[in-house]
């Protein structure tokens, strides 16, 4: 509830302070005219993490076949007809008049008055934010973006740029969290309290995450991900939980979706038989048989990890920091048994991060993660079907991610996901822009999709070419 309610005062600060723009003969000197730092990082922080586990993560666990649509919209989404109306709320009040805008403000207000601690936070979470909007959509609003009256209809710069400029963002946190300046942010730091250390593991993390994803352009991008990735978090204890609240108002969104549209989504039943097939420990902590399908969903069952109300999400886990380094090492002609030890990590520390005891897991690592008599192509399909199980529940973009740039794990695509939104009829390569832009930015949109083959969901983003 703490979190809900730093969001609606930070809003209605700033709506208060906005007001404020009268003659100087007209002003109340009751009404405030500024928001505190530690008044906005809590929104902002929130927001992100909320953007994390909404539908944009519902629809790409969808795409990837760990979910299915079982009533409502959520069929549509299992047959690609993703239209551009998914996006409106996401691009709009998520996004570019949610997250970014309020990390925008930070940043500004943070350098007036010269507290690092505040900026540096503000532009992790903006680089995260944009990072994951330009693999979604491919070429984003981003160098003229957040200008406000200024600019109401930005540019798109190309997806290349913007994740440039994503890297570029990081490194400033990194820098500026080196010797911070000002006060710290203590309690308004919802995730780690002011730990610049913990903030900029997190930001390698981030770069390690961006790197690896734009490897197909540059191949070099492997060596910079391992050495990013080795600058990051060492256990499970340093990654950047957000932690939700046990309540109906600030729980986490699968919980809340679950409760308000029950039965709307399941478990695939694919997704359900691959775990039993392999007897992954983790099954029974995703999901439950109902009988007569798989559910993802019951606050009365404990096991199911990560849809309880207060189910953390991180913003980046020390699990796919490990299976980051396990395919950098892959990817630059590491020994064997060095990337055959990252990746026996990274599937014990999924386990360990669900709760599940060692004994019961053990086997299982040491079988998934041996690669005798592998070599090239399988290593790396080894890798990414071994983060596909351990990505779910609050990384499924990742596993959408790391399949569009690989092609694994291997999916049949939907038997009806031919459509005119999605004409090649193959498993969805991007996201639609939202209608919203069409309406209010049509000229930088029309050219945004000219230069992406028509932008159509069956046509690749740049870093997926």
């Amino acid at each position: 509830m703490k979190k809900i309610k730093y969001a609606f005062l930070a809003l209605a600060l700033v709506v208060a302070s906005s007001a404020c723009e009268i003659a100087e003969v007209n002003t109340d000197p009751t009404r405030v005219t500024g928001v505190d730092l530690n008044l906005m990082l809590p929104e902002a922080i929130s927001q992100a993490a909320y953007n994390q586990s909404a539908n944009q993560a519902r629809v790409p666990g969808i795409i990837m076949q760990q979910f299915k649509g079982f009533d409502a919209q959520q069929i549509q989404y299992t047959d690609y007809l993703i239209t551009e109306e998914t996006w409106n709320n996401y691009w709009t009040t998520g996004l570019y008049a949610g997250v970014l805008r309020s990390c925008q403000v930070i940043i500004d207000k943070a350098k007036a008055e010269g507290n690092t601690y505040y900026e540096a936070i503000a532009k992790i979470m903006m680089a995260e934010s944009y990072g994951m909007a330009a693999l979604f959509f491919g070429d984003i609003p981003f160098s003229e973006a957040l200008k406000g009256q200024e600019n109401l209809s930005p540019a798109y710069d190309s997806q290349q740029q913007v994740l440039s400029g994503v890297l570029a963002m990081l490194d400033d946190a990194i820098a500026l969290l080196g010797s911070p300046k000002g006060a710290s942010p203590g309690s308004a730091d919802l995730v780690y309290q002011g730990n610049a250390a913990r903030w900029i593991k997190t930001a390698q993390g981030l770069k390690a995450r961006y790197l690896i994803q734009t490897v197909k352009k540059d191949a070099g991008n492997a060596a910079k991900a391992l050495t990013a990735a080795r600058a990051s978090y060492v256990s499970l204890a340093e990654q950047s939980n957000f932690k939700f609240e046990n309540n109906q108002i600030g729980n986490n969104p699968f919980a809340k979706f679950g409760t308000g549209r029950p039965n709307t989504l399941v478990i695939d039943d694919r997704f359900a038989k691959n775990m039993t097939d392999r007897s992954d420990p983790r099954r029974d902590f995703y999901m439950e048989n109902t009988g007569t399908q798989w559910s993802f969903f019951n606050l009365s069952n404990a096991k199911l990890v990560w849809a309880k109300d207060n189910s953390p999400v991180p913003f980046i886990s020390y699990v796919e920091v490990k299976f980051i380094e396990a395919e950098a090492l892959h990817r630059t002609g590491a020994p064997v048994a060095d990337v055959q030890a990252a990746l026996k990590t990274a599937i014990a520390e999924s386990m360990k991060q669900i709760g599940i005891a060692e004994a019961s897991y053990t086997a299982y690592a040491d079988t998934q993660s041996d690669l005798t008599g592998l070599s090239g192509d399988a290593v790396l399909q080894r890798i990414i079907e071994e983060a596909y199980y351990a990505y779910y529940g609050y990384a499924f973009q990742q596993v959408w991610h790391n399949y569009r740039r690989t092609g694994y794990p291997v999916l049949t695509p939907s038997p009806l996901g031919k459509n005119g939104l999605n004409p090649g009829g193959g498993v969805p390569k991007r996201f639609l822009y939202p209608t919203n832009e069409v309406q209010t930015n049509f000229d930088n949109l029309t050219a945004a999709r000219g230069r992406q083959g028509g932008g159509l969901m069956d046509v690749a983003v740049w870093a997926f070419q």
